[in-house]
C-alpha cells in the first residue's frame, strides 16, 4: 500500500497543511522538515458533506479560499470544482451518454443519433476550441467566438447543433457541481438558411425514382414516402410491424427509434407502399416477425446490423446518376436525387394536398406539439383538437385517391395524351 502524504491542522479553524512524503512528520519526527501546501474545509448542511479549497502555498491564501467557500455554501450556492479540463469532461460526458448514466431532459437515455450529433459537435468542434481551457475558465465570448468562426462555412442549423452541444455539456457539469454557469446561455446564433433545403417529388418523379432502384433498396424511401417514416424509425422497423391484412404499418415500436411519445403510432398502409411491403416480404420469404424489415447489408461494424442510410444514399445516387470516379456521367440520369428527410417532407405535402385534415396529418408524421393552421391558439390545438374515430381509414382512402389520380395524369404525360 502506497504512503499516503500527511495532513496536519493548523492553529487556524478549518485549515490544514498537507506535508510532503519526505517531511520529518512522517518518519515521527517532531518537527517539519518540508514546505507544506494549505488547503481549507467548510461544511455544507444542505449537502450533507464537507466542502475542500484547491491547495494553496500560503497558509493566508488557503484562509481566504476557505473564507470565500463558506459565504458561497451560506448563501445556498454551488461551489464549483476548477480542475477538469474541457477536453476531459467532453470524454467523460460522452462516455456516460453512451453507458446510459447520463439522460437526455426528458429522463431517457439518449438515441444513437443524438449521439452521434453530440460526439460529433463536442469532439470536432467544441474540443478544438477550447478543450485546453479548464471548464470554469470559458466564457460566453468564447463560445461566441466559436459561432462567429462557424458561421461563414456552416448552416445555422449546424452552428445551433454545436451550440446545444455546449449546453448539453454544461448542464451535465451542473448538476455534478464541476461548474456553476452556462457559457453558451444569450450566445448571439446565425439566421436560419432563408430558404429550406428540402424538396418536395412529384408522384411521377418518385416513381421513377423508386423504380430505378433494388427492391430492397427502394423500401426505406417508399416508407418515407407514403408511410411518414423517420430514418430511424426505419432502421428499426420490425417485420412484425408491417400488417397487411389491417393494412397499417406501426412506428415507434422501438424505443430507441421514438423522438417523442407521440412517435409511436399506427400509419395506414396506401396502396403503393403496401404493394412494395407485399412484394419485399415475399421476395425474403416470409420473415420471422422479429427480423429488421430494412437490415442493413453488413452484420457487423458502427451500425451492427442497422441499415446506413450513408451506404444507401451513396447506392441510389449511383444508381440515379451513373458517373465514375472522376465524376464523369457514364450513363442517362434517371432524375434528381432525393433523400430519405425529402421523402419524408414530400409525404407531408402530399397528405395535405389529398385534403386531410392537419391534426391527422400531425398524428400521421409522429408530431409531439402541433403547431398549424395560421392565427389558431396553440393550445387549442394541443387540448382540444383530436383526431375522430374513422379518420386514419379516410385519410388513407384521401391519400390513395390523390396518389391514384396523380399517378394517372402523370402516365398520360408520358404517354402525351
Amino acid at each position: 500500500m502506497s504512503a499516503m502524504p500527511k495532513d496536519t491542522s493548523t492553529r487556524y479553524q478549518g485549515i490544514y497543511a498537507r506535508h510532503r512524503l519526505d517531511c520529518g512528520l512522517e518518519h515521527a519526527s517532531t518537527s517539519c522538515s518540508c514546505t507544506p501546501s494549505y488547503w481549507g474545509q467548510v461544511w455544507d448542511r444542505s449537502a450533507g458533506k464537507r466542502r475542500k479549497t484547491r491547495f494553496f502555498p500560503g497558509i493566508h491564501e488557503a484562509r481566504q479560499a476557505r473564507a470565500d467557500l463558506d459565504a458561497t455554501v451560506r448563501a445556498g450556492r454551488v461551489p464549483t470544482s476548477n480542475s477538469m479540463r474541457v477536453s476531459m469532461a467532453i470524454e467523460v460526458y460522452v462516455a456516460a451518454i453512451e453507458s446510459g448514466k447520463a439522460l437526455n431532459k426528458h429522463g431517457r437515455r439518449y438515441k444513437p443519433s443524438a449521439i452521434r450529433d453530440l460526439r460529433g459537435a463536442l469532439e470536432g468542434h467544441v474540443k478544438d476550441a477550447f478543450g485546453g481551457h479548464r471548464l470554469t475558465d470559458v466564457r460566453r465570448g468564447d463560445v461566441q467566438r466559436l459561432v462567429d468562426t462557424l458561421t461563414p462555412d456552416k448552416s445555422g442549423s449546424r452552428v445551433r447543433t454545436i451550440v446545444n452541444a455546449v449546453r448539453s455539456l454544461y448542464a451535465w457539469a451542473q448538476d455534478r457541481e464541476l461548474v456553476d454557469h452556462d457559457p453558451a446561455s444569450r450566445v448571439r446564433l446565425p439566421a436560419m438558411n432563408p430558404t429550406p433545403r428540402d424538396r418536395v417529388a412529384s408522384i411521377g418523379e418518385l416513381h421513377t425514382l423508386l423504380g430505378a432502384l433494388k427492391a430492397q433498396d427502394a423500401v426505406p424511401y417508399a416508407l418515407a414516402a407514403y408511410g411518414t417514416a423517420r430514418r430511424e424509425e426505419i432502421r428499426r422497423i420490425r417485420v412484425g410491424d408491417v400488417d397487411l391484412e389491417l393494412g397499417v404499418v406501426y412506428l415507434g415500436s422501438d424505443d430507441a427509434a421514438r423522438k417523442s411519445h407521440a412517435a409511436k403510432r399506427a400509419v395506414p398502409l396506401v396502396k403503393p407502399l403496401k404493394a412494395m411491403l407485399r412484394e419485399e416480404l415475399l421476395r425474403r420469404g416470409r420473415p420471422s416477425p422479429t427480423e429488421l424489415l430494412c437490415p442493413g447489408s453488413k452484420p457487423g461494424g458502427r451500425n451492427s446490423g442497422l441499415l446506413s442510410f450513408e451506404a444507401l444514399q451513396k447506392r441510389a445516387d449511383d444508381t440515379w446518376e451513373p458517373k465514375d470516379k472522376n465524376g464523369n456521367p457514364t450513363g442517362e440520369k434517371v432524375g434528381e436525387r432525393i433523400t430519405a428527410h425529402e421523402c419524408r417532407h414530400t409525404c407531408a405535402s402530399w397528405l395535405d394536398a389529398a385534403g386531410v385534415r392537419p391534426v391527422v396529418v400531425s398524428q400521421l408524421m409522429g408530431h409531439a406539439a402541433p403547431a398549424f393552421q395560421a392565427g389558431a391558439a396553440r393550445i387549442t390545438q394541443e387540448r382540444y383538437t383530436h383526431a375522430l374515430p374513422g379518420e386514419l381509414d379516410r385519410a388513407r382512402h384521401l391519400f390513395d385517391t390523390w396518389l391514384a389520380k396523380g399517378e394517372r395524369s402523370a402516365s398520360q404525360s408520358d404517354f402525351g395524351t
